[in-house]
């Protein structure tokens, strides 16, 4: 009797070493936290997704901050650290925080409604525009011009046009255009060619028709020259040592009823819905990056 007791202690003892092993080879922080690349207005954005994250909140029993990025290096670097959890970020920023650390998760992007240069659906694109009432007719046109970039890691407002705009030009992108400013946000290279502080810009649809519906532009304003072909919109992505409570419990708050009880949100995002997505989905924008180098 005494020997099987022991047996059974030894076993218990076991099976308590082995789980605290396995809690110990993931994260468990006591405050999510959450970050966005600056796009936009971060501010407000972050302002926008206050019920998600308060759904957050809920679910797991845990607080979540959200923290203000400065640049989209900011929020990769922050991921890489560990001192971001959570982040919306753009295809190119995800894929290069990817690159660095394989466990980072893209778990959720949303499909977008139709807008003035957006098409309904999760891709979008690229675009070049000037101002519509300007002289430049053709990209040749651009020739020595002022051009707005949107931030070194910006997926439509630099990589795509670095890698698939140059070849038109048959000449180094940066001898091509006379002088190339970054921005840092697709809305303040949209004003700075609409208030002509620059010629042209690269932009996403996305962020170029959002600031249509919200009266912070006129679709009149801006001619397109050039269009990328489309890509994945942004990703919602995790960092992949959260232990697997804590990931589940994000899916859910993303996933129950489609996404119905963030009905706001989706409405100030101009989209119609989170959907589920994976790493492969993201593969032709690291095709382009190893292109791009």
């Amino acid at each position: 009797m005494k020997c099987a007791l022991g047996l059974f202690a030894i076993v218990i003892n076991l099976i308590l070493i082995s789980a605290n092993a396995a809690g110990a080879g993931c994260d468990n922080p006591p405050r999510l936290r959450f970050s966005l690349i600056p796009q936009g207005d971060a501010k407000r954005d972050a302002t926008n997704l206050q019920p998600l994250l308060q759904a957050l909140e809920a679910e797991l029993g845990k607080p979540v901050d959200v923290i203000l990025p400065t640049s989209y290096g900011y929020v990769i670097e922050g991921l890489l650290a560990g001192s971001i959890d959570l982040a919306m970020m753009g295809p190119a920023s995800y894929a290069a925080a990817k690159n660095n650390d394989p466990e980072i998760t893209a778990f959720a992007s949303y499909g977008k409604k139709a807008g003035p240069f957006q098409p309904e659906g999760p891709y979008y694109r690229s675009v070049l525009i000037v101002r519509s009432d300007s002289s430049y007719q053709t990209r040749d046109a651009l020739r020595g011009v002022r051009l707005a970039l949107v931030d070194p890691a910006s997926t439509s407002g630099a990589v795509l046009p670095r890698y698939l705009f140059t070849p038109l030009l048959k000449t180094p992108f940066e001898k091509f255009f006379g002088t190339v400013v970054y921005t840092g946000g697709h809305d303040k290279s949209i004003a700075a060619v609409a208030n002509g502080r620059v010629d042209a810009a690269f932009v996403s649809t996305a962020m170029l028709s959002d600031l249509v519906g919200r009266g912070s532009a006129r679709k009149e304003d801006y001619r397109v020259l050039w269009q990328s072909t489309p890509i994945p919109l942004d990703p919602f992505v995790y960092r992949g040592r959260l232990c697997a409570p804590i990931r589940d419990g994000i899916r859910k708050v993303f996933f129950l009823d489609h996404g119905e009880r963030f009905r706001t949100l989706l409405e100030q995002m101009n989209a119609v819905r989170f959907a589920p997505v994976s790493d492969q989905e993201y593969q032709v924008i690291r095709e382009i990056q190893r292109g791009a180098r």
